[in-house]
């Protein structure tokens, strides 16, 4: 330890006040930049999960609430249909008044595909919104004896409120149609006390659709089967809309893990090779659209039961080739069975995140440099350069050559540094008087010495056996001269 302190100061001079206070600015301004981008970099990448749990929830909710308004208009539709069958308001036997009552309670509800009624000996009378906006009435006489349908199809287009016929033609049904068959009439039939609410595929359209049914009993029993049906691309069309410009799916399952409803519509239409009559909802595991096919390979190694599904829950999947992080999450919806997922790609985040964080980088950078160049400024002038010129009076006074004037600039200061400035440029003239007076003390005491040695060497001289006998000579050869 010794050894090492006492190489400590001659490494440390070896550096250089400069370069010392330079590098400890630097270092300031170098850690104070880190402190702030790291913690940043740190939460940020932490707030991910929060910011997607976020997300999954708000679609989630939109999703339910638009569910149940559309639960809620079918059913207020279905029994104010039941409460006018038996108020006498709506009569299945005239065709006149039962053609205009089912057109104008599917007028007054966009959201409505078909208000409509299935008798028990198989005919079926329904109102029918098409894609392009007209109404349809179906009058489809069931033939027990041939087994065929005879329909009839009015249209009609809507303009200011108000009903305009635009065709009506006849055909014969191929396949034919009996209601009794149908899955809403089914349904209902099966429990007659109860209003059934039914999924399946559109024969019109080939797409998923919702029956909400009650069925109308007779004194002999079954009579017939009312309902509105509720064509569900409506709520496709919904969750595209809650989706936005953001990447990733949201759908809709059942907990048979059937696709209800979907942000890309092409997943929801079944496959209809084998024809109408037996098409089935899409599974969620025969999807084509790989967001949609990692949350069911999600389930599916998760072992997840999905029917005991009573509470946000949400997975995080990894691509294995792109190493791509995926956060799926399902929430019951409220109403029936009803799951909406969401599928979110974790650079849809980390993207902006990363993009911000070289913008943050770039700002602490250039922060940091002109922060740099400002601190090595005011350390070479304001602290480097006064003190390096006090060493520097240093030096000329150990050489002899010191100029009391070269402290002037450095001196004018009011700080420490002009006090030190002054203090040495005190000191320094001191020592100057006072060696220029031992100067001409050591002149003097020089001169002395010189002439006591000069005495002593003539004493020196004056005393010797030769001096005293050659003055004894001369003073006899002066004797001898005179007269």
């Amino acid at each position: 330890m010794t050894r090492i302190a006492a190489l400590l100061p001659k490494q440390l001079s070896t550096i250089g006040l400069k370069t010392t206070l330079v590098s400890a600015m630097l270092l300031t301004v170098t850690a104070t930049a880190t402190m702030v981008y790291t913690p940043w970099s740190w939460m940020s990448r932490r707030n991910i999960e929060t910011i997607v749990d976020q997300t999954n929830k708000e679609i989630a909710v939109g999703t339910s609430k638009e569910v149940e308004r559309l639960f809620s208009n079918a059913e207020s539709a279905q029994q104010f249909i039941e409460s006018s069958l038996n108020r006498n308001l709506l009569d299945l036997d005239d065709p006149e008044n039962r053609e205009f009552f089912f057109l104008n309670v599917l007028a007054a509800t966009p959201a409505f595909t078909w208000v409509q009624y299935g008798d028990a000996n198989g005919d079926f009378l329904g109102a029918q919104r098409t894609a392009n906006g007209e109404l349809h009435f179906h009058d489809r006489d069931w033939q027990p004896t041939t087994q065929i349908t005879d329909a009839i199809v009015n249209s009609y287009e809507v303009r200011k409120a108000a009903l305009f016929p635009i065709e009506s033609k006849s055909y014969e049904m191929n396949p034919p149609y009996y209601a009794p068959d149908r899955p809403w009439y089914q349904g209902a039939a099966a429990a007659p006390d109860q209003r059934s609410w039914t999924v399946y595929v559109y024969r019109s359209s080939g797409t998923p659709g919702l029956d909400v049914t009650k069925a109308v009993m007779a004194e002999t029993g079954l009579a017939g089967v009312i309902g509105v049906g509720i064509e569900l691309n409506q709520l496709s069309d919904y969750l595209e809309q809650l989706q936005g410009d953001r990447p990733g799916e949201t759908f809709i399952i059942n907990s048979q893990k059937a696709l209800i409803a979907s942000t890309d519509k092409a997943e929801v239409t079944p496959d209809q090779t084998a024809g109408n009559a037996e098409a089935q909802l899409t599974q969620l595991a025969d999807v084509q659209n790989p967001l949609l096919q990692y949350a069911s390979e999600t389930l599916q190694t998760q072992d997840f039961e999905i029917s005991n599904l009573d509470t946000w829950q949400r997975f995080v999947y990894r691509e294995p080739h792109s190493g791509e992080v995926y956060h799926i999450a399902l929430t019951p919806v409220g109403q029936l069975d009803w799951i909406v997922g969401t599928v979110i790609p974790e650079s849809t985040y980390t993207t902006v995140i990363n993009r911000n964080k070289r913008l943050l980088l770039a700002g602490v950078l250039l922060f940091t440099g002109g922060i740099a160049i400002v601190a090595v400024v005011m350390a070479e002038r304001l602290i480097a350069r006064p003190i390096l010129s006090i060493a520097q009076a240093a030096a000329d006074i150990e050489a002899n050559c010191f100029d009391p004037d070269q402290l002037g600039e450095s001196s004018n200061r009011q700080d420490e540094i002009g006090q030190l400035a002054r203090i040495f440029r005190k000191m320094a003239i001191q020592v100057h008087q006072r060696e220029q007076q031992l100067r001409l003390q050591v002149q003097s005491l020089q001169i002395e010495i010189d002439d006591s040695k000069r005495s002593q060497q003539v004493k020196e001289i004056v005393d010797t056996d030769f001096f005293k006998d050659l003055a004894v000579k001369a003073k006899a050869l002066r004797n001898r001269e005179r007269p």
